[in-house]
């Protein structure tokens, strides 16, 4: 069986991971995988390990060209003729069995070719929903807004990503989308939260079948608790420290909720220190003495460590799917704290965390001192850790997207 998976990044970010993680599972079970992805790079030893499996289709000007076309115009996902040729050569020339969909959105794909192509050959498809774009006039999120159940358009956010700065095309490309997604018997949507499942059953995708298939991510050589004390004597904390956890990538998005993680530190300055990975010169400055600000990492054993010896760690998105950094806490023995939306209260269920009203400060900055407090009866540790071994492993999602291979294959 050969698999190509296609999506934005490959091991850039929560959903490039997981492409990742299938990928090298797929080849470790000596299946036949490639992958085509659109933008980022990855590194050398990692290209050359991989070879011809995973190959960038597009060019950085095509992606910068297609993302200035969109914001001005407000149409997303009708450019990069150029670059979706190329990846349609691909297709033919390595025949894969199943074409295993995930973000199409980031300005590197052209959606009418792309399904033109999947739709008059009747490849099998399975696409799996990192967020709501697909189903959506525009917007990967659609917070309080219901437009997308009836066609979009007069769009309340449409200044959110992927912006448009001067026009609304929602409601023209939710009924193109429907027309070209929708086409063709042989396609199954995943997704890795009930809550998502259960939208995309009221989405027009509802006529396929709509399934979960929880993220895994590799808990055995990547994601496992490291030694605490030791950890915090490589990096200057003592072990009476309160240590919170955050992640700085894309704080400049309101959606991130950068925001409430600022106030807390502020109001709990004294009580806790506050870490944020993944800082850059182009965040805000900050309000309160008690933050510590790191760059970004790509190393796993980095991000584990200081996984690992943190009291909590903190995801107060406003709106969000199945947090990959958040099974990356857990497998390394932290709770954590978030919002009550999408499949964050799954994730955090049975003691593996707190959820709170979405935008509550208070609610969120008493949760993180109830966190750290002794009086904590959170999951921590391995025994946390085992939770997401036993749910979340790279193998068992692996297994499970087999199935659906299969299952496919067999219609």
């Amino acid at each position: 069986m050969r698999i190509l998976q296609i999506n934005s990044h490959y091991d850039q970010g929560g959903a490039a991971r997981i492409v990742a993680c299938i990928h090298k599972q797929l080849l470790a079970d000596g299946e036949a995988s490639c992958v085509a992805y659109g933008r980022g790079d990855i590194k050398p030893s990692e290209a050359d390990r991989q070879g011809q499996h995973v190959w960038r289709f597009n060019q950085p000007a095509e992606v910068y060209l297609s993302a200035l076309t969109s914001r001005i115009i407000g149409i997303h996902g009708w450019s990069n003729t150029m670059a979706t040729k190329r990846l349609l050569r691909f297709i033919d020339r390595i025949k894969p069995d199943v074409i295993h969909l995930h973000a199409l959105h980031g300005y590197y794909l052209n959606f009418p070719m792309l399904f033109s192509y999947i739709n008059e050959k009747e490849i099998p498809c399975v696409w799996t929903f990192h967020d709501c774009f697909a189903f959506a006039g525009n917007c990967g999120y659609f917070f309080e807004c219901d437009r997308w159940k009836s066609g979009c358009g007069s769009c309340p956010d449409v200044q959110r990503y992927p912006k448009s700065q001067f026009f609304d095309f929602t409601g023209w490309m939710w009924k193109r989308k429907k027309d070209m997604f929708t086409q063709g018997d042989r396609k199954i949507i995943i997704t890795p939260s009930v809550w998502l499942t259960e939208e995309s059953k009221r989405s027009y995708f509802g006529k396929y079948p709509c399934l979960t298939i929880r993220n895994g991510i590799d808990v055995e050589g990547s994601f496992y608790p490291r030694n605490r004390e030791k950890c915090r004597k490589k990096y200057g904390y003592d072990l009476q420290d309160k240590l919170v956890l955050g992640i700085a990538v894309g704080f400049d998005d309101p959606r991130k909720g950068a925001k409430y993680i600022l106030q807390m530190a502020q109001d709990l300055e004294g009580e806790v220190t506050v870490i944020l990975i993944g800082w850059n010169q182009k965040n805000h400055s900050l309000p309160a003495g008690n933050i510590i600000t790191l760059p970004p990492t790509s190393s796993v054993d980095i991000l584990a460590e200081y996984y690992s010896m943190a009291d909590v760690f903190v995801l107060p998105s406003l709106a969000e799917n199945y947090a990959t950094v958040t099974l990356e806490s857990m497998a390394c023995g932290t709770p954590v704290v978030g919002f009550h939306v999408g499949g964050i209260p799954e994730q955090l269920a049975d003691g593996r965390g707190i959820t709170v009203e979405a935008g509550n400060q208070d609610a969120f900055t008493r949760a993180v001192r109830n966190a750290v407090s002794k009086e904590s009866t959170l999951l921590r540790g391995q025994e946390l850790a085992e939770c997401i071994q036993k749910e979340n492993s790279t193998e068992k999602m692996v297994q499970d997207y087999m199935e659906i291979y299969r299952k496919l294959l067999e219609v």
